[in-house]
């Protein structure tokens, strides 16, 4: 005869199953809601908070799309298929069939790229180093690769990638800036021979902004400039009204309110860069966030650094490709960016460059 005592529990334990899944359920739909612009209101931001702490002690290690662990926030990004890799790839040898000067091509792991391993086995994310080797097989030889992945690699435990953002830190784009700029033909430049001013110490990126996920500690917005060669630089953005001049590429009024907008790029679809360097070349940046990051050592080495913002040229309706002569077109994009949706495909010109970039000697 069964011991009625252990009937009793099971209506107990499917009431405790069935109010820890509603519960969980409701703090999932209010997630919804709170992800959104009200979650700038107390309320919002509260019960957000609260399923926040709900669905971690539960067990997931995910918030969206966002994987969160001890150390930092990293995206999960959904591996793409071959047409999306084979489409960004067609729009690049496009490119450099029309570029009328050597393209460059400088493919950087995301964050998750690097320390993906330091999820739980069971988390799936994109393999990103087999993605941009696949990636690099499709590209004609008149593209010019340049190595990241096992650079950033090498500098894994130093402070390379932001904590909070899928992109570089300053010191992440200055290691791959040493092997790119001697693949562009010019000897790179000393660590020790630039000054690092700490803009801010409490930046929250992309990644906590998305899901309003604070618990993390919180980053480094680092400017960096050359401590006993100063350049002169004159800074112009090329929007669609005219040429407007900016006083620098760093812009320090934005440090309180929105610090990644300190770099010029963030926020310019098209800029102009003249030095008042020796060099006789001219620079095409064709670039998504790990731009921002990268210009300042670039600026060193070239006559006029043109950097276009892809993403935001493209949400603007802006020619990515403007009228110019250049020596040499370096493409600089993140996986994350050629792993999206169309990929490069969507943000490069369909049919050729401008008739105006001729190589220069």
């Amino acid at each position: 005869m069964a011991d009625p005592r252990r009937r009793l529990h099971i209506p107990e334990r499917i009431s405790s199953a069935v109010i820890l899944f509603s519960v969980t359920a409701v703090f999932a739909v209010l997630s919804l809601f709170a992800r959104t612009d009200a979650a700038d209101q107390s309320l919002w931001r509260g019960l957000l908070h609260a399923h926040d702490r709900v669905w971690l002690a539960l067990g997931s290690d995910e918030l969206g799309d966002v994987y969160i662990t001890k150390e930092r926030l990293l995206r999960h990004i959904q591996p793409p298929g071959d047409s999306v890799l084979q489409g960004s790839a067609n729009a690049v040898n496009r490119l450099a069939e029309n570029a009328g000067a050597p393209l460059y091509l400088l493919a950087v792991p995301t964050s998750a790229g690097i320390y993906g391993d330091d999820l739980p086995d069971a988390a799936p994310i994109a393999n990103e180093h087999q993605i941009l080797r696949r990636f690099g097989e499709m590209l004609s030889d008149q593209v010019s690769r340049i190595e990241a992945y096992s650079w950033l690699s090498a500098e894994r435990e130093q402070y390379i990638y932001y904590r909070t953002d899928p992109c570089w830190t300053g010191y992440g784009a200055y290691c791959s800036y040493r092997s790119a700029i001697r693949r562009l033909g010019f000897p790179s430049i000393g660590y020790d021979q630039f000054s690092v001013l700490h803009c801010r110490s409490d930046y929250y990126g992309r990644l906590a902004q998305d899901i309003h996920y604070y618990d993390v500690q919180s980053d480094l917005v680092d400017m960096y400039t050359l401590r006993n060669q100063p350049q002169n630089e004159t800074v112009t953005a090329l929007r669609a009204e005219g040429a407007v001049p900016l006083p620098s590429y760093y812009l320090t009024e934005y440090a309180d309110s929105e610090p990644e907008k300190i770099f010029a790029a963030a926020h310019e679809p098209v800029l102009r860069i003249e030095t008042d360097n020796q060099s006789s070349k001219d620079l095409l940046l064709l670039s998504d966030a790990f731009g921002y990051s990268m210009i300042p050592f670039l600026t060193r080495h070239y006559r006029s650094v043109t950097a276009v913002n892809l993403p935001l040229a493209k949400e603007q309706g802006v020619d990515p490709i403007p009228a110019g002569s250049y020596s040499q077109v370096l493409l600089l994009c993140g996986a994350d960016t050629l792993m999206s949706q169309d990929g490069l495909a969507a943000l490069l010109p369909e049919n050729k460059t401008d008739a105006d970039a001729n190589s220069k000697s």
